[in-house]
């Protein structure tokens, strides 16, 4: 490459850089002394032109670069009077842009600009500006102090590595499909959102974008933003907005935001892997507007308000997601929205660990719900199902189920919730298999509410361990209800129970209770009661039909005011007191049954103007009379 310094001598003759240029031959190095040149420069042939590399040359002025012409700058300081503007091809080292009176720096217009160890700043409106197919690179360059944005790339591409921008109102801003590959650059203290998407591409990996006064990254308008690795933290606003977008979150931290973690919306889509999002003032993820997210293998904690919130038609996945620590709901569903879980953890909230509400749709599986500071699930209008998972150790319910709900529960456990495990209320319908409940109050159905329970068990609460009360409906098949420090079960206040191939035993107090209500009982057998195993009261109807009853230390069934009982083909054997006790206008139908008893005088009693009708059974007592009735009370056997 030829060589062609200005010296005092050229200089003289020459005078300005244009007609140095002017008289060199293209592919010549230019060298500048190192001063102030007040000049406008239109580049019309390849060249090197280069300052002084220890001290300062300026160049304040118009350059033109145009099309078919590619020049690179080296060690100069360019303080452009409008701006540098580029249609050919331009690369900058160690270059410094400083702006002042002029809007912005550079323009590229379909042209490519190459720039390492650069500085610019100060520009007016934006200190690079790419339009109309432009191509850029930038190394290890620093921009501060530059108005509206940065970087501003319409229908343009870039590439940026080991940067920082600072201090502008936009760090990037991508507009009209752009692309913007990033990697290793730090974005911090800009005055709006830090960088801006709208109907571009954005891949970053390994940057850290934080301490803004807006978003850290918002993405719109069909925009595709994918971080590898990227730190974000600190921002005011949303860390991470999208709308009708897509989004993919890899190995990030988002963390330490004054607002949201990650917003999407408005039908946007999104991925989120192996990252991590805490302590955020607002919803750490939110979903909302018919929007789409997967979550896998992330930690999302540590919030002021709701770990993750689902809304408005939106559907979210988690599969390996720890959710802990969040001040609100710590999963939250609203409007019509869908949500799946698997292999997750929601442990720790200071409030509901997951809320459904409002016709909308949750399935867990093989997940730990534990220790939150207040119901572990709520379902208000909604449908939720869990299965193989474990609730356990919190402050309120394990499910709380109201108005209109239906839950499902399968294959799943719950201990130690300091409220009922699974509370209904009004019009809820419940479905339990093969579960275990237990250390706690087991089920409390209340309102109008159908529960199902098939193949399960319900032991050692320290309170009654199910009780179904107001006009609700139970069924029990093939399930278990012992070891209780209270009531086994309870049916009340005009409500229906049918219990087939169950057991109960090894109750504390009455084994079953029923109060102005009604229970079928078959094929089941209760047994090992501390007081009765059935008390029924207060207009109640009781069937009891195929069904084994023995050694319990209070009257075996205990049939109280104005109630009826029907027994067919029952063992009532080994009590401590009578077997049958009517009271208080009672009525007992006892048929093809046997009764033994050897340690009370009397196996059926009735008192107080009650009848009992016997067919067809054998009544047994090695300690005196079978019979004891008074106060115009009836005890008839019909047929021996």
């Amino acid at each position: 490459m030829a060589i062609s310094g200005i010296f005092s001598k050229l200089f003289s003759n020459v005078k300005t850089i244009q007609k140095t240029i002017q008289f060199s031959k293209s592919g010549n190095f230019i060298q500048l002394k190192p001063k102030l040149y007040k000049e406008s420069v239109r580049f019309e042939k390849n060249m090197v032109l280069a300052g002084d590399k220890h001290e300062e040359t300026i160049i304040e002025g118009l350059l033109i670069i145009p099309k078919n012409v590619t020049v690179a700058l080296h060690d100069l300081t360019i303080s452009p009077t409008t701006q540098m503007y580029v249609e050919g091809d331009v690369v900058l080292q160690n270059c410094r842009f400083i702006g002042g009176r002029s809007d912005v720096l550079i323009t590229v217009d379909n042209g490519k600009l190459n720039a390492s160890n650069c500085e610019f700043e100060k520009a007016k409106d934006m200190g690079v500006s790419l339009i109309n197919n432009s191509k850029a690179i930038f190394e290890q360059c620093t921009f501060k102090k530059n108005g509206k944005a940065h970087i501003f790339s319409e229908s343009s591409q870039v590439c940026i590595e080991k940067s920082e921008l600072f201090e502008a109102k936009h760090g990037f801003l991508l507009k009209n499909q752009s692309l913007l590959q990033s990697r290793n650059v730090h974005l911090h203290h800009q005055t709006s959102t830090q960088v801006v998407v709208d109907h571009s591409k954005y891949y970053d990996h390994e940057s850290v974008i934080e301490n803004g006064n807006g978003m850290g990254v918002h993405i719109i308008q069909k925009s595709e933003a994918s971080l590898q690795a990227t730190t974000i933290r600190e921002n005011t606003e949303a860390q991470i907005s999208g709308v009708a977008s897509y989004l993919i979150v890899r190995n990030c931290n988002i963390e330490n935001g004054k607002d949201v973690g990650i917003s999407i919306q408005g039908q946007c889509e999104g991925q989120i892997s192996n990252s991590n999002i805490i302590n955020h003032k607002n919803s750490s993820v939110e979903v909302l507007k018919q929007s789409r997210l997967n979550i896998v293998k992330s930690s999302i904690g540590d919030g002021e308000s709701h770990g993750v919130k689902i809304s408005q038609e939106s559907i979210v996945n988690l599969y390996e997601v720890d959710i802990q620590n969040h001040r609100a709901s710590q999963v939250w569903l609203i409007e019509k929205a869908i949500c799946s879980m698997k292999k997750c953890v929601i442990k720790k909230g200071y409030h509901v660990g997951l809320c459904v509400e409002h016709s909308s749709s949750c399935t867990i599986v093989e997940s730990d719900i534990t220790q939150n500071q207040n119901s572990a699930i709520t379902v208000f209008k909604s449908e939720f199902t869990i299965f193989r998972s474990l609730v356990s150790h919190n402050v309120g319910n394990g499910i709380l189920a109201m108005s209109n709900s239906t839950v499902d529960v399968d294959t799943c456990r719950f201990y130690n919730n300091e409220m009922p495990h699974i509370a209904c209320k009004s019009d809820v319908k419940l479905f339990i298999v093969q579960c275990e409940l237990f250390n706690g109050k087991s089920l409390f159905i209340v309102n109008d509410c159908e529960i199902t329970a098939i193949d399960s068990q319900f032991y050692d609460s320290h309170n009654v361990q199910i009780e179904v009360c107001d006009k609700s409906t139970a069924r029990f098949e093939n399930c278990q209800v012992y070891n209780g420090h209270s009531y086994g079960m309870k049916i009340l206040r005009n409500s229906s129970c049918y219990l087939i191939d169950c057991q109960l035993f090894r109750n504390e107090l009455s084994q079953l209770v029923v109060n102005d209500s009604s229970l079928i009982i078959k094929n089941s057998e209760i047994f090992d009661g501390k007081r009765h195993a059935l008390y029924v009261q207060n207009h109640s109807e009781v069937f009891i039909q195929d069904c084994f009853i023995s050694k319990h230390v209070q009257h075996q069934i205990w049939v109280d005011y104005e109630s009826t009982l029907d027994i067919k083909g029952v063992q009532l054997t080994e009590g401590a007191l009578s077997d049958l006790y009517a009271q208080n206008r009672s009525n007992v139908y006892v048929s093809d049954s046997i009764i033994r008893n050897n340690k009370s005088r009397y196996n059926v009693q009735a008192v107080n103007f009650s009848n009992i009708e016997i067919t067809n059974t054998v009544i047994e007592n090695k300690c005196g009379d079978v019979y004891y009735s008074e106060n115009n009370s009836f005890i008839k056997q019909l047929d021996c």
